[in-house]
């Protein structure tokens, strides 16, 4: 393929993957929220694991949004095999790639993101929250800090998940 149309193929195969990105956020955000306002608060503490050391609180936040998560996980495999990247016929090898990638983004990355951003790293979400009251938004801390948490494990994970199906998950090649 000549290397303009391969590039403009290139931005087309991003813009795809960014509105299907978009879909999956929408997803993972309406859903964490409506688990941590209805059954899973932030401050519900459901286990605590100790590593030497440190210890990692597993809050219901975490858990929503694995679930939230996990959803949009399901969801993100349909649209980007058929839309993002058009494969037509998938073989089992590269299933289970694409769910081991996105199993670590989701169960690996974004929980720490989450933690760090929720217990550890609170500037930036107090940054947020003042914003929000300077701008007379009636949001609460409590929703900045969870939805800052998340848009930024959103966006981490975002990239990390592009370049592995790019390049590991979904065959070149179109069936």
């Amino acid at each position: 393929m000549p290397a303009k149309k391969q590039s403009k193929s290139e931005v087309k195969q991003v813009g795809r993957f960014g509105l299907v990105g978009i879909l999956n956020t929408i997803v993972d955000f309406v859903l964490l929220n409506i688990l941590v306002i209805t059954i899973l608060p932030k401050s519900l503490e459901l286990a605590t694991l100790n590593f030497g050391s440190i210890k990692y609180v597993i809050t219901g936040l975490i858990v929503a949004g694995l679930i939230s998560g996990t959803v949009a996980m399901i969801n993100s495999y349909i649209f980007n095999m058929r839309f993002t990247f058009k494969v037509k016929k998938i073989d089992a090898k590269h299933t289970v790639y694409f769910f081991l990638v996105t199993i670590f983004g989701l169960y690996i990355i974004r929980p720490i993101i989450l933690k760090i951003f929720t217990d550890t790293w609170m500037w930036p979400s107090q940054v947020a929250y003042q914003v929000t009251q300077v701008l007379h938004l009636p949001l609460s801390q409590d929703f900045d800090e969870r939805n800052l948490a998340l848009l930024v494990a959103i966006s981490i994970v975002l990239v990390y998940n592009y370049l592995m199906y790019k390049f590991f998950v979904f065959p070149h090649e179109k069936n």
